[in-house]
């Protein structure tokens, strides 16, 4: 009896090992399965994220990064027509310097003619060169140079070249070249003093003029389009010069003088000579000039508001 008890309790013990190794290895697989299961919902969380969550983060990222550069558009948009605004304000200055707008002539095919162009009068010749123009019978024009002055005697011979039917534009108040050509209002500010000592003397408006220096050169090129459109807005018209005549240059003598301007109008239909108001050797050889030109079948012509400019080519 005492063994088969002993016996018993071997078989029993022997039982509740194996039983709790079962539940030992029980315990252990729902352990490893709820891992799996814990394991695959990361899995399945983080690709969610990266394959379907992500892109879209992506795409509020781009449409975020694109939000400023619409704001920045928006802003330039704004500041371009401001500035626009701010550049064209000029367009208000000088309310009466206007003249109408009219066609522009051309030479007609096969003429033969001249511009005697005078730059920076008046002066103590000036009276002496309307002289040689009148006994020769032409006509010519004398673009005006006032260097800050308005007295009597210059209004006095601003308004003779008029009265003797020479045309009268507008050249320059002064020759501060960094200065007039710095801005359109600056321009603006130079051409007013001229053209208002001009219609004092004259009574009329003056329609033509010449940049200083020619509409191309070394201080205009950032301004020059501008001014040139809102001169060109308020109906003027500008002419540079095809024939340089050369008597600008101290040293140059009457006869190289004359050997330049005469083979510049002979070998050419139409020609606007740059000559300057205040050389003697210029002058001395204008009859010259003037006759051998007429031989050769030339007319002499002022320029007005109909004449077809000869301008040269704007920087771009």
């Amino acid at each position: 009896m005492g063994r088969r008890n002993q016996v018993y309790r071997r078989n029993s013990r022997s039982r509740y090992s194996r039983y709790g190794r079962d539940n030992h290895l029980v315990r252990n697989i729902i352990i490893i399965s709820a891992s799996a299961v814990i394991a695959l919902a990361v899995a399945g969380v983080l690709i969610w994220y990266f394959v379907f969550y992500q892109p879209t983060q992506t795409s509020q990222n781009d449409v975020s990064s694109t939000a400023p550069s619409v704001i920045e558009s928006t802003q330039s948009t704004e500041s371009t027509v401001s500035q626009q605004t701010a550049a064209n304000s000029y367009e208000t200055l000088y309310p009466d310097m206007y003249v109408p707008q009219v066609e522009k002539i051309g030479a007609a095919e096969g003429e033969k003619s001249v511009y005697l162009t005078f730059n920076n009068a008046p002066s103590a010749q000036t009276d002496k060169l309307l002289d040689v123009l009148e006994q020769q019978g032409v006509k010519a024009t004398f673009f005006i140079y006032c260097n800050e002055n308005t007295d009597a005697y210059l209004k006095e011979s601003i308004k003779k070249i008029h009265d003797k039917g020479h045309t009268v534009g507008v050249l320059t108040n002064t020759y501060d070249y960094q200065t007039i050509y710095a801005s359109v209002e600056n321009y603006l500010a130079d051409f007013a003093k001229v053209f208002d000592l001009i219609t004092e003397a004259t009574g009329e408006k003056p329609t033509v003029f010449r940049f200083a220096g020619g509409s191309v050169n070394g201080y205009n090129q950032a301004t020059i389009k501008d001014i040139v459109k809102e001169m060109e807005r308020r109906g003027f018209t500008y002419h540079d010069w095809s024939l340089d005549s050369g008597d600008s240059n101290q040293w140059a003598t009457g006869q190289q003088i004359y050997d330049t301007t005469v083979n510049g109008i002979l070998n050419s239909g139409k020609s606007v000579v740059l000559m300057d108001n205040n050389s003697s050797a210029t002058l001395e050889q204008l009859p010259a000039i003037i006759q051998k030109a007429k031989e050769n079948g030339y007319e002499f012509k002022a320029m007005d508001a109909t004449t077809k400019p000869f301008t040269m080519t704007l920087p771009e």
